[in-house]
């Protein structure tokens, strides 16, 4: 039997992606997927996303979304009666059971996260949706942001794509990506089972418009996870634009050194790049691409 379907008719259910061997949670409320396995070339020994309705096979370009969407489209035939769903990768997860006044709070080893179900639901009673504390960028706006860690011509894609299918939504698109340096990373969420699947309705159309559209032939590995990066940040503009309650909370980080990163030459990068002005940034970027075909 697979890990995550021993218990009868939950109403929660928290959704955990792996992609690679990691702790598994020993509360039955979690339910670990292995994202990616057409494609991965070993078995992890947990539901795999690439049964029933699924899009294993497209993991480079969707990441952790091919187990997103497996959950999407076949959690209800196994758990009929869920009422609430969350979303976890197998090192975040979310903190209900703690007063931290932070972002991330470092461990060892996954903690006990008992009457997990419990808090959850508590948590929601007056919000509709649970998300990552938002961390903010040293950075004009997010645009800014993904043009650098990412490329311009994939921003651009985007915007156009979301005026083309959903043209109301060009606003709050244009405040979280242009008027905005803040927003909750990871694409992770807890809500009400409706609200996750309106999101997903709404999300993947955009997502498979982009897939046709980006080249991704000369990315790297990191850079091919285009679709992921940016659907982390489509959830902020869908979480504004349908003016949703949001509780923010602290996530674990499972680090087994327990030790914080960003390491101090990505610190010294990071703050070289307050002095370069924005126009440099953006001219920068597309020179790099045309010579190498990589981002920073």
């Amino acid at each position: 039997m697979k890990i995550g379907l021993e218990d009868e008719n939950p109403t929660v259910k928290i959704l955990v992606c792996y992609y690679q061997p990691g702790e598994l949670t020993k509360e039955s409320v979690f339910f670990p997927i292995q994202a990616g396995k057409a494609v991965s070339g070993f078995d992890l020994k947990i539901q795999g996303d690439d049964t029933g309705n699924n899009i294993s096979e497209k993991n480079v370009m969707f990441g952790e979304f091919t187990a997103w969407y497996w959950g999407w489209k076949n959690i209800k035939k196994i758990y009929p009666d869920l009422e609430y769903i969350g979303l976890a990768h197998y090192r975040r997860f979310f903190a209900l059971d703690t007063p931290f006044e932070g972002n991330l709070l470092y461990n060892a080893r996954i903690p006990q996260m008992k009457n997990y179900d419990a808090l959850l639901i508590q948590k929601l009673e007056n919000q509709d949706i649970i998300l990552a504390r938002q961390d903010s960028f040293n950075y004009s706006h997010l645009a800014a942001q993904y043009i650098d860690a990412h490329y311009l011509e994939d921003y651009l894609c985007i915007k156009t794509i979301v005026h083309d299918i959903y043209p109301e939504y060009d606003q709050s698109f244009l405040h979280i990506f242009r008027e905005n340096n803040k927003m909750s990373l990871y694409c992770l969420f807890m809500a009400r089972y409706e609200l996750f699947e309106q999101y997903f309705e709404w999300l993947f159309p955009l997502l498979f418009e982009a897939e046709k559209r980006i080249d991704v032939s000369g990315y790297n590995t990191y850079q091919k996870r285009v679709l992921a990066f940016l659907a982390e940040r489509l959830l902020n503009v869908y979480v504004y634009h349908n003016k949703l309650r949001i509780a923010y909370e602290p996530l674990y980080f499972i680090e087994p050194k327990n030790t914080k990163r960003p390491p101090l030459k990505k610190l010294i990068k990071k703050t070289i790049k307050l002095f370069i002005p924005y126009g440099i940034l953006l001219l920068w970027n597309i020179i790099k691409k045309g010579l190498t075909g990589n981002a920073a």
